[in-house]
Parts: structure tokens; sequence; C-alpha cells
């Protein structure tokens, strides 16, 4: 192995008095050690995967396609991920979770909605960023609105 050649062990001692058992250690060190970084690789190879996968499939989830979007009116929370969208004359609401969009005399549909979250996504990932973002209200200057943010490439964007 390459590794005995590059033995940096103790610098004091010469060649032939150099014990054996040290030379032993050092190597099992050296062993261990690489294990532990290639371990560690992995691992990390594993999560930019997964990070990967849950950000194509909400990509994927998000392309929007003409003859879907008439046949199919649904529109999943963006928030809490497990309500509908529902609109009524002047308000947008989740029917699982807080989430309440008050419109007021705005012309927003839940249509336009579908098209800016969809918008949304696509920017983030054509961004390079493989991370899934996520989706909060919040209420600044007295307007709510709803905000996309994204913590590993620091976006913080409106989305209505």
């Amino acid at each position: 192995m390459d590794v005995i050649w590059e033995y940096q062990g103790p610098q004091a001692a010469k060649p032939a008095e150099v014990d054996s058992e040290d030379i032993l250690l050092e190597l099992e060190r050296l062993l261990y050690e690489d294990l532990r970084e290639e371990s560690i690789r992995k691992e990390l190879e594993a999560l930019d995967e997964e990070d990967a996968y849950l950000a194509q499939t909400a990509f994927d989830n998000m392309q929007l396609n003409e003859k879907e979007a008439a046949g199919n009116a649904k529109v999943w929370c963006p928030v809490c991920k497990q309500g509908e969208l529902r609109d009524t004359h002047n308000l947008i609401f989740c029917t699982f979770c807080m989430l309440r969009l008050d419109l007021g005399d705005d012309k927003i549909t839940l249509e336009f909605l579908r098209e800016r979250l969809a918008n949304a996504h696509v920017e983030h990932f054509d961004r390079g960023c493989k991370s899934v973002p996520k989706f909060c209200l919040q209420t600044m200057y007295g307007l709510t609105a709803l905000y996309m943010q994204c913590e590993e490439c620091s976006t913080f964007d409106i989305v209505v």
C-alpha cells in the first residue's frame, strides 16, 4: 500500500529503531480515518440525492399542463401541503390550515395563484437550487402576502 511509504511516524527515531507496533497502530489510525471520511462522504451524497429527488418531485408536481389545469381545479395548500385551496368572493383559504388570503378588491383567482406558485417553483429551480422551498404568510405594512423562502439559497420571494 502507498500508506506504508508515506508513513510520517516518530521523527526522532531512526528507521531501524522504529517499533513495528507503532507502525501498525499508525496504519490502523489511518485506515479508520479513511473509513470515517468515506462514510461521511457517502452520507452527504445520499442527502444530496434525496434533496435533488425532492426538488425534482416538487418541480414535476408544479408543472401544469393546460389540459390538467382545466380538468382538475384543485390547488393544494403550499403552506401545509395537506389542505386544498378554495376561493370565495374575496378570500382564498385552505381547508386544513389557517391560510387565509383576503383579496379585497384584487381580481386574483385560484387559477392565477396556481400559475404564480408554478412560476415561483420554476424560477427557484432555474436558479440552480435543488432544495424544496417553504411557503408562509406574512403581514408587512398592513398587507398580508404569500411568500416563498428557501434557507439553502436565501431566496425570499413574494408569490401573491
